[in-house]
């Protein structure tokens, strides 16, 4: 191990896995040679029905002989914990994620998505900025895995933007014969004008990457959030149960008053829709319902007016059925308490006593 390398802060490694125990294997060997003395690797199963956790509790001797491997920079041998959490039912990304996170001692929580491995030098690069007294968060450069080529007109089957080019991820065979593209897939998350949270850069060729380094939120597939700013702003929510969480918990960053550093240096590449299908009814009903939800929240009122208008067009062209009018009609029914959240967030931003009843919490997929 290098013995030159500054102190950094120490991190937990938080990785959520969900019935595919291969790919959070794959992880968790990539990020096991960068963690040191003083971090943690949290691996949470979110109540898997496959064998996942017997796979991944058999493993468990595999990843701890490769820490033990490792050397502190006085030559010591260093053993780091790692730690399987059984969550027992899967209540969803933000779930899993808290789960991990309990009781945090470490400086940072690093999350990790389980289809993703990481170059060497993601984790000091991705921890370096959090030294900075304002800056609570840092995003990776998440690239997208493998080379990609302009798709053919008879290939449905592709990646697109906001641009015309569609993309296919190459073969082996056709990367022997030409070296594709390297896409990007996120430099933080953004918001635009109709309350849509979004990757940064979506399919930017890498090569002419230009981010600026401060940006509106992080990714939640890649990013590392500071254990002062993780317990002022209440942590990862629960109850969206998968996707818009971590543009919730930009916005609750930034009210706070933290930045969010986008770290070119922190790259991590992307199995794309490995470990969740982003053509499922699911993924457009829940994303359907939690824009509308994190928008009503925190938004400004003409994003929020522009989220409700094409909102309820889509679901209109719909033919108000299918996945798109039911995920709008549980954001417009989840509105009342919404809007109680924004105005108690406002009311402690100002310092206004408000007196707030006992409310019963539950995730939105029970309903």
């Amino acid at each position: 191990m290098n013995t030159d390398l500054q102190a950094r802060p120490s991190a937990r490694v938080v990785l959520v896995n969900w019935k595919n125990a291969p790919l959070t294997l794959r992880a968790a060997r990539s990020i096991v040679p960068q963690l040191r003395a003083g971090d943690r690797l949290v691996i949470v199963d979110n109540g898997s029905e496959d064998d996942s956790l017997a796979a991944l509790d058999a493993h468990l001797p595999e990843l701890l002989t490769g820490l033990r491997r490792s050397e502190s920079g006085d030559g010591a041998a260093t053993d780091i914990p790692i730690e399987l959490v059984n969550a027992g039912v899967n209540g969803g990304f933000g779930a899993g994620v808290t789960a991990g996170a309990a009781g945090l001692s470490e400086d940072a929580l690093v999350l990790l998505n389980n289809d993703a491995t990481v170059r060497e030098g993601f984790l000091d690069a991705l921890l370096a900025p959090l030294g900075t007294p304002d800056v609570g968060a840092t995003t990776a450069l998440i690239l997208l895995a493998g080379r990609y080529r302009h798709a053919r007109e008879d290939e449905a089957q592709a990646l697109s933007g906001n641009g015309p080019t569609r993309w296919v991820r190459q073969t082996d065979e056709e990367t022997m014969q030409s070296e594709g593209t390297v896409l990007v897939n996120s430099t933080g998350n953004i918001v635009d004008r109709a309350g849509n949270g979004q990757d940064r850069d979506w399919l930017c060729e890498a090569k002419d990457l230009d981010a600026a380094p401060d940006v509106f939120g992080l990714c939640g597939g890649a990013c590392a959030i500071r254990r002062d700013a993780w317990e002022k702003v209440g942590g990862i929510r629960t109850d969206l149960f998968m996707y818009y969480e971590d543009t919730d918990l930009s916005y609750r960053l930034r009210e706070a008053g933290y930045r969010v550093r986008f770290v070119r240096e922190a790259v991590v590449d992307h199995e794309h829709a490995a470990s969740s299908d982003a053509t499922s009814p699911m993924f457009t009903r829940v994303n359907a319902r939690n824009r509308l939800i994190v928008a009503v929240e925190h938004a400004p009122w003409p994003v929020v007016a522009r989220a409700l208008v094409r909102s309820l067009a889509r679901a209109v062209r719909a033919g108000c059925r299918g996945p798109v009018a039911h995920g709008v009609a549980q954001g417009l029914a989840s509105f009342p308490a919404a809007l109680r959240a924004r105005r108690a967030r406002k009311a402690r931003r100002d310092g206004t006593p408000r007196r707030v009843g006992a409310t019963t919490k539950k995730t939105l997929e029970s309903e």
